[in-house]
């Protein structure tokens, strides 16, 4: 599974906007992604925010920013 399936997986579940905090602690919760980088929190975030709106280059966003650090699934 990717960073941003996982991601995916967790906002679907809630159904509600999380924030990238929440949603990396849930991934780890769940064992849904295994981060080997030094600051995994940055990944997931730079992993949702390059498959959202936010990123006009996102051909099929995945997610919405919804407000600072916080998204939901597009």
């Amino acid at each position: 599974m990717t960073i941003a399936k996982a991601a995916q997986a967790v906002l679907q579940e809630a159904g509600q906007p999380m924030t990238v905090t929440a949603i990396y602690d849930e991934i780890i919760r769940r064992n849904l992604y295994q981060f080997g980088a030094k600051n995994p929190k940055s990944v997931l975030s730079q992993s949702i925010r390059n498959k959202s709106t936010a990123n006009p280059k996102a051909k099929q966003p995945l997610f919405r920013l919804v407000s600072q650090g916080t998204y939901e699934l597009a």
